[in-house]
């Protein structure tokens, strides 16, 4: 290499080391700076948010239709587009939106399981004006000055599983309340809206409409509709105030006339925060046929009652429902109390309290599917209306009823009070308790409708009843303490098939008391007593030592297998059974004199027939052969055949102790002191 070229190199490698000692110290003094961060970010942004201002002022929102269309389809899980023209003005301190042509479809196959697919759309509207307040909206209150929507169709469809065509993508309930902020001038023009309810059995057409003043005392708000449901004729007339400058603080007020067949409804209320539809107040008139016919407008499972009046106070609160001050009349029970109503879950619960100041017992005729229609339908005297068990399933209650006094034409009662639990389908009245004039009547009431065919369940007792107060007049031929106890079950939809397969036992006992002297001994058919012949002319009363039956019920049908009433003159063997399929009975009472009868005869007393209206007689067969025994002793002698109608009397007295001991041990709510002194021997 030659000296030139050395130092060529070397000048060339000084430059480049002082070069790069240049750059290194200049790197060095170099300082990060945050404002200059944010002063060049804050430069850029500007230059975005003017862009997309620029942008937004001079764009073409019908080029955004298509967008907008795509993007709530998305997510919606429907069809959304824009058919007519979009214009938006975005600056003014009253933002506003005009849509044409808005077209909403129903919810596609896989969002819908199949929801109203075969209808058209969900909801159209022709033209539709929408402005906002800017200030509020910036500090988050939505106030819309202006609402003009005309010729909307609107379509509500739900199945009978309860999902809706207005069901959000995520599957949300439908029971959400529906919930606008407040509108200060609100216009529709030629509205329509139609329902389309399976569970409700709901189908209703109506018109819309709302105008800015009242005029000729009109009101500015109505919607008008007719159409049916549960098959009868459904009419709903919603009319409100004024909508021009609504207070959101300041309750808006309307006013309802609903009528379905013979449910009329009066309604008079208020929206407590426009237009928050969950929270209301209204008073409520309404009257009707059936009190359970309620469940198509309420989805409230109620039970079965007379014609009714009612008048009530109606207070929401989101999926809170109060119902206070509940004043009216059923048939002709009249009815107080509250109640509430919480619908938050997926069934509707029902608690609170009722009482009724005189209840007749006729009107719970209904209630198990009797009352008088039924009885003019049905030969049976259990009634066969079938109980509609599958509303049990849509409906909890937990609510105290309870009757002050009770007007009966057949039973002595004076009060009633009961617990009503529904949970699951599973009704029970626990307890169930109806006061007498002396004793009680206590017990359960059941019935298991979770399966197709419902089961129910009875547990009832009787204590301290006096059997006369049963006999009509002043005239008390019996006297004595009844007691009795029932346990059974049956299943079927109606009281009649429940009992037609009924299984289980009754035991009623008297464990002591009076008979009629002359009723004892015709029980014995005494032929004289029985033709009032008799020769002391003894009308006072003989000692009833105990009468006791028991039965057990096996698929309908209840057979005695114990039957005793024992008097101091006669002791009354009995037998036969009831048949609660066909409602008839057959029992045999056989009366045993204990003294010496002249003239007797050996026949058997019978009760048979409907027990609507069961005959008594007198089984003539026994009778024929006493008369073909006394023929027989007349050829021989005539005094003689007097022999085959005495009676010696060799008949014992029952043993009462072990009788009343047994019953007891069945279930019989029989007092051991009675039993005891049942076991003292007789003097």
């Amino acid at each position: 290499m030659s000296v030139s070229d050395h130092s060529a190199k070397s000048r060339w490698k000084s430059a480049f080391d002082d070069a790069r000692m240049r750059v290194v110290s200049d790197f060095r003094q170099t300082r990060f700076s945050w404002g200059g961060f944010f002063r060049w970010s804050g430069i850029t942004l500007l230059a975005i948010l003017v862009a997309l201002i620029v942008t937004l002022y001079f764009l073409d929102w019908n080029q955004m239709r298509g967008p907008i269309g795509r993007y709530l389809s998305e997510r919606t899980g429907r069809e959304v587009r824009i058919d007519g023209d979009l214009g938006v003005r975005l600056f003014s301190f009253q933002p506003r939106m005009d849509v044409g042509g808005l077209f909403i479809g129903n919810p596609r196959a896989g969002e819908s399981k199949g929801v109203a697919q075969d209808e058209p759309h969900a909801a159209t509207v022709e033209r539709m004006r929408i402005e906002v307040r800017l200030m509020p909206l910036i500090f988050g209150n939505v106030i819309l000055p202006v609402v003009e929507i005309h010729r909307p169709d609107l379509l509500v469809v739900r199945d009978a599983r309860g999902r809706t065509n207005w069901d959000p993508k995520s599957g949300a309930s439908d029971d959400a309340a529906f919930k606008l902020p407040p509108i200060h001038r609100f216009l529709v023009t030629d509205g329509r809206i139609r329902i389309d309810d399976a569970v409700r059995k709901l189908h209703f057409t109506g018109s819309v409409s709302s105008e800015e003043n009242a005029v000729g005392g009109r009101a500015a708000f109505s919607l008008q509709g007719d159409g049916t449901l549960n098959k009868n004729k459904f009419t709903a007339d919603v009319t409100g105030g004024p909508l021009i400058n609504v207070d959101a603080s300041k309750p808006y007020r309307f006013e309802a006339q609903v009528q379905a067949g013979d449910t009329q409804a009066a309604i008079r209320g208020a929206i407590t925060r426009p237009f928050d539809f969950a929270r209301f107040t209204a008073g409520v008139n309404i009257s009707g046929r059936n009190l359970a016919d309620l469940y198509f407008m309420t989805g409230l499972a109620l039970p079965s009652t007379p014609r009714y009046r009612l008048a009530v106070s109606v207070e929401r609160e989101g999926a809170f429902y109060r119902l206070n001050d509940l004043n009216g009349v059923l048939g002709s029970s009249d009815l107080t109390g509250n109640l509430a109503v919480d619908a938050s879950g997926k069934i509707p619960r029902l608690t609170g309290k009722l009482a009724s100041r005189s209840l007749t017992l006729d009107d719970l005729g209904p209630l198990v599917g009797g009352g008088e229609a039924q009885a003019q339908q049905s030969k049976y005297l259990l009634p066969d209306t079938a109980l509609n068990t599958d509303r049990l399933r849509q409906t909890n209650a937990q609510v105290d009823y309870s009757a002050r006094s009770i007007k009966s034409r057949d039973f002595p009662l004076t009060s009633l009070d009961t617990h009503v639990g529904l949970e699951g389908g599973v009704l029970n009245l626990n307890p169930l308790a109806f006061g007498f004039t002396q004793g009680k009547l206590a017990g359960s009431l059941k019935i298991d409708a979770r399966k197709q065919v419902p089961v129910t369940s009875v547990d009832a007792r009787i204590t301290e009843v006096k059997a006369e107060n049963f006999i009509k007049g002043s005239d008390k031929p019996l006297q004595g303490t009844l007691e009795a106890r029932a346990i059974v079950t049956g299943s079927g939809n109606s009281v009649h098939k429940a009992a037609s397969t009924a299984n289980g036992t009754f035991t009623a006992v008297v464990p002591s008391g009076g008979m009629r002297h002359t009723l004892a001994e015709w029980m014995g058919v005494n032929v004289l007593t029985a033709l009032g012949l008799t020769l002391s002319g003894d009308n006072s009363n003989t000692n009833l030592r105990c009468a006791v039956a028991h039965f057990g019920a096996r698929d309908g049908i209840l057979t005695a297998q114990r039957f005793i009433i024992d008097t101091d003159p006669v002791r009354v063997d009995g037998g036969g059974s009831i048949n609660l399929r066909d409602e008839t009975m057959s029992l045999r009472l056989q009366g045993k004199p204990k003294a010496f009868q002249f003239v007797r005869a050996r026949a058997p007393i019978t009760v048979s027939g409907s027990l609507a209206a069961p005959g008594i007689g007198i089984d003539a067969g026994p009778l024929v052969a006493q008369g073909a025994i006394g023929a027989a002793l007349g050829f021989i002698n005539p005094l003689a055949s007097l022999l085959a109608f005495v009676d010696p009397g060799l008949a014992k007295d029952a043993n009462c102790g072990p009788l009343l001991a047994e019953a007891k041990a069945k279930g019989a709510p029989v007092k051991q002191s009675a039993v005891r002194n049942a076991a003292k021997p007789r003097d």
